[in-house]
């Protein structure tokens, strides 16, 4: 048997009274935040001091500072506070909760933009997006809805196809103009830098330069392997930085192209052998949120509307 132990002497009324306190640096101010008489204040600082053993405040005539004791203890004591309340407000959440697992790159490059859209015509749920490659254990994790790039066929799953994805060159416009001449000549990305994706190489049916330059009819000999990166997100993050040419994948680039912060440089595409995907439990497909989720996730796909605008600043 567990005997558990009681807390330590932690006198929240007084903490409180001294943390209102130490933010205004009034014990009038902090009275009018707590709905109390700056007296009560001063009487729950002056019980916290006893019990420390230590001035909290300096006291002068018409105002008041903290002591070195009283700093060390304001700020952290602040950020406590603040994290009980978001505790408190997750506790009595009455939002139902919709998991969703995303590869970092598609929650990234393509979820996030326009997740609002899906609070508009379904705000009786909460969405929480977690960006990770692993592969979801449905039946231990408390995940509703995986979005996975693979070939499908993940037994014992709920899986459908929401997109194929084709691979074509990208760069900025910044990179494009710098390297103009190289780029408007017979097989000029052979002659500029390449980014290379390292996560393309674990499967032979996923887009790499070399499968792109054989698929163009150019020799691949020379491809200049400049920038490696472990994982697309990375590749295409450095060629918006204008640090080469990477292949950017559909979907994910769809937004940088249709705003301009990304150029295509071939019409030659390579279909990849991967495609996107929703899983999820079989027991879970036909559940309100879920089934939101899926319908949503379709008609975006279908109806390509971009991300949302940033709210303008004033």
């Amino acid at each position: 048997m567990t005997i558990s132990t009681p807390p330590r002497w932690l006198p929240l009324n007084a903490l409180r009274a001294f943390e209102a306190a130490a933010r205004h640096l009034s014990f009038a101010q902090a009275a009018q935040e707590l709905g109390v008489t700056p007296a009560a204040v001063s009487q729950q600082v002056k019980r916290l001091e006893q019990r420390l053993g230590q001035p909290l405040f300096l006291r002068l005539n018409r105002a008041v500072r903290l002591t070195e004791a009283g700093q060390r203890l304001a700020a952290p004591l602040g950020m406590l506070f603040v994290q009980m309340s978001d505790l408190v407000e997750t506790a009595v959440q009455t939002l139902p909760m919709l998991e969703v697992s995303a590869m970092p790159s598609l929650a990234t490059k393509w979820l996030a933009p326009r997740l609002a859209r899906f609070n508009v015509i379904c705000p009786d749920y909460q969405v929480r997006v977690s960006g990770s490659d692993l592969l979801v254990d449905f039946n231990r994790q408390p995940v509703d809805v995986g979005l996975r790039y693979g070939r499908g066929g993940y037994g014992g799953l709920f899986s459908e196809k929401l997109a194929d994805v084709a691979a074509f060159p990208v760069c900025s416009p910044s990179f494009a103009e710098a390297y103009r001449e190289k780029l408007n000549g017979p097989g000029g990305l052979i002659a500029v830098p390449l980014i290379h994706d390292e996560s393309s190489i674990v499967d032979s049916g996923l887009p790499t330069w070399p499968r792109w330059f054989a698929a163009a009819g150019l020799p691949a000999t020379q491809v200049r392997r400049i920038l490696v990166f472990e994982s697309i997100h990375m590749a295409l993050d450095a060629a918006l930085a204008g640090q080469g040419v990477a292949l950017g994948l559909s979907l994910l680039v769809d937004d940088d192209l249709r705003q301009g912060r990304l150029v295509r440089l071939s019409d030659t595409e390579l279909e990849s052998a991967f495609s996107y995907w929703l899983v999820c439990h079989p027991d879970k497909a036909e559940q309100k949120g879920v089934r939101a989720f899926r319908d949503w996730l379709k008609s975006e796909l279908a109806n390509p509307k971009g991300p949302i605008p940033p709210i303008p600043q004033s």
